[in-house]
């Protein structure tokens, strides 16, 4: 199966390498690229806080840079959304780490149910554009947090001719979506007639609902949706 990926390249390439183990060929088309707030990042740990929720691998990649600086915070509690970036974490050096089941709200669940002392807030490392499905869990349970964005998705542009030639003018038989935002990007992109019938028969797999929510009108007949909103759910429909 050819599988278009439309994450960043640093996390499309990942999968590419799943998706090739599996027998797949992957495409890449990146639709944004991150742009790091390390220091802001930085500044922000450095005042006090109790834990740290995380919602994104990139944010981990953020940090890499600070290196030693990160040492002191190794021991503080993080909250990771899912699996994969409670694993990216605990390879970055943080040994209390707890993982939630995939999303936002149950991230605020899961934070909502340890037992820490709320003397400090929370720290949440965010991206932006991004949910608010954390932040209003966080609200309803009465968790003082503070905010900072990490990092910024900056969305890139293509002409047809780069589709195209990304694609090598070959059809796909599979897209993969991971947020909402990337399904908004993707369905901007400017379709002509060549680049329709390179998606004529593609499949459109979704990582959430929500997301399948923004797939365009003509591909909803196309659409699977993941039981569960991490990758290896979303890799098992293929």
């Amino acid at each position: 199966m050819r599988v278009l990926l439309t994450r960043t390249e640093t996390a499309s390439r990942k999968t590419a390498n799943r998706l090739h183990a599996l027998g797949h060929d992957a495409v890449l088309l990146p639709l944004a690229k991150a742009v790091h707030h390390a220091d802001e990042a930085l500044k922000a740990l450095s005042k006090p806080h109790a834990a740290l929720a995380v919602t994104s691998t990139e944010v981990l990649r953020c940090l890499v840079s600070h290196g030693e600086a990160l040492r002191p915070h190794f021991e503080t509690p993080l909250f990771a959304v899912g699996a994969a970036t409670a694993d990216a974490a605990r390879n970055l050096g943080f040994r209390a780490v707890t993982s939630a089941e995939g999303d936002g709200a149950a991230l605020a669940h899961t934070i909502a149910n340890a037992r820490i002392d709320w003397a400090d807030p929370l720290l949440y490392l965010a991206g932006q554009p991004r949910k608010q499905s954390l932040e209003l869990g966080l609200r309803q349970s009465s968790i003082p947090f503070d905010v900072v964005e990490a990092y910024t998705m900056q969305e890139l542009a293509y002409e047809p001719n780069d589709i195209i030639d990304r694609l090598d003018g070959r059809a796909v038989d599979a897209v993969l979506l991971y947020s909402a935002e990337t399904a908004r990007r993707f369905f901007a992109l400017p379709f002509s007639d060549e680049i329709a019938d390179l998606f004529a028969s593609a499949h459109i797999f979704c990582l959430s609902t929500d997301i399948a929510e923004n797939v365009a009108k003509p591909f909803r007949n196309r659409v699977s949706v993941a039981p569960h909103p991490h990758e290896e759910a979303l890799l098992c429909l293929l």
